[in-house]
C-alpha cells in the first residue's frame, strides 16, 4: 500500500509543487503589507516549504536536478524579496540609514555569484551545496524580516551585519570546496568533511 501511494504520479510531484509554490509566493510577498499578519503567514509558509520539500523528496526517492534548481531559485528569490521589503521599510518608515546593512547583504550575493560561477565552470551545474554553514546562513537570512520588529531599529542593523558575516563565511567555504573537490557533491556538510575524506 505504501509503495502504491509513493508511486502515485501526483505524490512524486509534491516536493516540486512545494518548491514552486515558494518561488511564486516569494514574488507575492512584494505586494503584501510589510510585517502584517498576512505577511508573516505567507513568509512563514515559504520557510516551511523550504524545510520539507527536500525531506519529502529524499523520503520518496524523487530527488532531481529540476527540484534542486527550483530549490536554489526559491531560496534566492525569497532572500531577495525578504531583504527588499525589510530595507524598504527601514528606509521609508523607520528613516534608518540602510547603506551599510545593504552593502553587507549585497556582499553575500557577490560571494554567492562567485560560487555559482565556479560550480558552473567546474561541474556544469547550477546549485548550492547543502553545507551546515549554508543551512545556518539561510535560516538566519530567513529570520531577518521575522526578527526586524523584535530587535528594534537599533538592533536591526547589528543583526543584519552579524547574519551577513555568517553568510559570507559560508559562501567562502562553498567556493573553496568547489575549487578543491574532485566531483560535485551537493550534500557535503563542510570543508572539514571533504578534507577528512581526502586524507583517508
Amino acid at each position: 500500500m505504501a509503495n502504491k501511494f509513493i508511486d502515485n504520479p501526483f505524490v512524486k510531484q509534491i516536493p516540486n509543487i512545494l518548491t514552486a509554490s515558494r518561488v511564486l509566493i516569494a514574488i507575492i510577498i512584494l505586494f503584501i503589507k510589510p510585517f502584517s499578519i498576512a505577511f508573516y503567514v505567507i513568509y512563514a509558509w515559504c520557510g516551511i516549504s523550504d524545510l520539507f520539500d527536500g525531506v519529502i523528496a529524499r523520503a520518496i526517492k524523487v530527488e532531481s536536478s529540476l527540484g534542486s534548481l527550483l530549490d536554489t531559485i526559491g531560496d534566492v528569490l525569497l532572500t531577495l524579496t525578504g531583504s527588499f521589503v525589510t530595507f524598504k521599510y527601514m528606509y521609508q518608515v523607520d528613516n534608518l540609514t540602510i547603506w551599510g546593512p545593504l552593502a553587507a547583504v549585497l556582499s553575500i550575493f557577490v560571494f554567492r555569484a562567485i560560487g555559482a560561477i565556479v560550480t558552473l565552470a567546474r561541474f556544469k551545474k547550477f546549485a548550492m551545496l547543502h553545507t551546515i554553514g549554508n543551512k545556518v546562513g539561510m535560516i538566519l537570512l530567513f529570520l531577518i524580516p521575522l526578527f526586524y520588529e523584535l530587535v528594534g531599529t537599533v538592533g536591526a542593523p547589528i543583526f543584519i551585519y552579524a547574519v551577513s558575516g555568517v553568510c559570507i563565511l559560508s559562501a567562502i567555504e562553498e567556493i573553496v570546496i568547489e575549487l578543491i573537490a574532485k566531483e560535485f557533491n551537493e550534500n557535503v556538510k563542510s570543508i572539514f568533511q571533504l578534507i577528512g575524506k581526502k586524507a583517508k
